[in-house]
């Protein structure tokens, strides 16, 4: 029986919710190390003249030779491997359940989806030089946010000039070329003002505890940036302003232990069945808990199945 794969170095709280939740829908699931072994960088068998043996089962993902993958959800936390060991999953025929362009692409590629579809966002610009970085600082002003090229990574409050000429200097010196180039958004926002969104094929799921308020024109800000991401499953940071919630950043490989659910359904649930979905585990779509028990009048709440959370309009 084809197996889902859950794609991590290391079985975190995370992982093992998933692969529960897998398991209680009744799927066969199992970690799945990024790279078991070493492997071809293409799934075309080398040429007999190579001298090199083609010994890989292109079906086997695991090093179980019966063990074969129907789909993978990517949980790798190492990035550079995960771009590594994607177009080789997607060559062999492998769907995999990710983040969409923010598990493929930099962060500026991300900045530049989000634009492109009109959502609102703080003001950001990209540096390539440590000099043009402090211009675009004196820009923005002070404070502002450091964002790294790859998405997920964390991000660097500069307060004032001294700072910022500190962390752009040791970027410049001690790292590699990428890290020359860098983007900036105005602001460095406290915790009463983020909220994380925790979307799954669309559908705002669970928030982060501690988060800011929990309001339906943030949850839907975060659907759609999962959707202009082409993300299956994403976590949305979100910060609210004076004149309105904007797109702060996104997380292809969030942490969830502590998601407080928008409905019935964990997070760990709705990326299970999403899963079975996509192999044709479930002869039905399977509908979020609680949309009949939303209040009259808050249509919103039915559409997106929100229960048992203090939503403000």
């Amino acid at each position: 029986m084809a197996a889902i794969g859950v794609v991590c170095a290391r079985v975190r709280v995370e992982e093992k919710q998933l692969i529960a939740a897998l398991t209680d829908d009744g799927a066969v699931a199992m970690p799945v190390p990024p790279a078991p072994r070493p492997l071809p960088p293409s799934p075309t068998p080398p040429t007999a003249a190579s001298g090199i043996a083609a010994d890989y089962d292109a079906s086997s993902l695991t090093g179980d030779e019966d063990a074969l993958v129907a789909l993978l959800i990517d949980r790798c936390q190492n990035r550079a491997i995960a771009e590594a060991m994607r177009p080789i999953w997607r060559a062999r025929g492998i769907p995999v359940l990710d983040a969409g362009l923010a598990a493929v692409g930099t962060r500026l590629q991300v900045v530049q989806a989000l634009a492109a579809a009109g959502l609102p966002r703080p003001a950001t610009l990209l540096a390539c030089s440590e000099e043009t970085a402090l211009a675009a600082l004196e820009r923005l002003g002070y404070p502002a946010t450091l964002l790294p090229l790859t998405p997920g990574s964390a991000t660097a409050p500069l307060y004032d000039r001294d700072t910022a000429e500190a962390v752009v200097e040791h970027r410049v010196v001690l790292g590699d070329a990428h890290e020359a180039i860098s983007l900036f958004q105005a602001g460095v926002p406290g915790e009463a003002q983020r909220l994380t969104v925790h979307v799954v094929d669309g559908q705002a799921i669970a928030v982060d505890e501690g988060g800011g308020e929990v309001r339906t024109d943030v949850l839907a800000l975060a659907e759609r940036g999962a959707l202009a991401l082409d993300a299956a499953v994403i976590a949305v940071e979100i910060v609210t302003t004076p004149v309105g919630p904007v797109l702060w950043d996104v997380h292809p490989i969030a942490e969830f232990r502590r998601a407080r659910s928008l409905g019935e359904m964990s997070l760990a649930e709705a990326i299970a069945r999403l899963a079975l979905r996509r192999t044709g585990g479930h002869a039905e779509q399977t509908r979020l808990a609680g949309m009949d028990a939303a209040l009259p009048g808050r249509e919103w709440e039915v559409q997106h199945g929100v229960r048992g959370v203090a939503l403000s309009a």
